[in-house]
């Protein structure tokens, strides 16, 4: 699953990112054109009593415009599309 941030940054790194992990969606991409950066969020840990404290394991940070790396199977991904041209 993947998001580029856009007016409300807020739902990207609150609810959906909650929500992502409770359904266990392996991998979240969140491109925060806010910030400048790309998070990576995997190893979903689902709260099956309380689905509002799921979380993401493992999270990693890249520079916007530079390749993230991607846990295994998927490719690495070159965000320099959301650069602001």
């Amino acid at each position: 699953m993947g998001e580029v941030t856009a007016g409300n940054h807020e739902t990207d790194t609150g609810p959906k990112y909650r929500s992502y992990a409770a359904a266990g969606i392996p991998v979240y991409v969140l491109v925060n054109r806010h910030d400048g950066k790309v998070y990576v969020h995997s190893d979903p840990v689902p709260d099956t009593e309380d689905p509002a404290k799921s979380r993401y394991r493992t999270t990693t940070t890249t520079e916007l415009g530079r390749k993230a790396q991607l846990p295994a199977p998927y490719p690495v991904l070159d965000t320099a599309f959301a650069l602001d041209h």
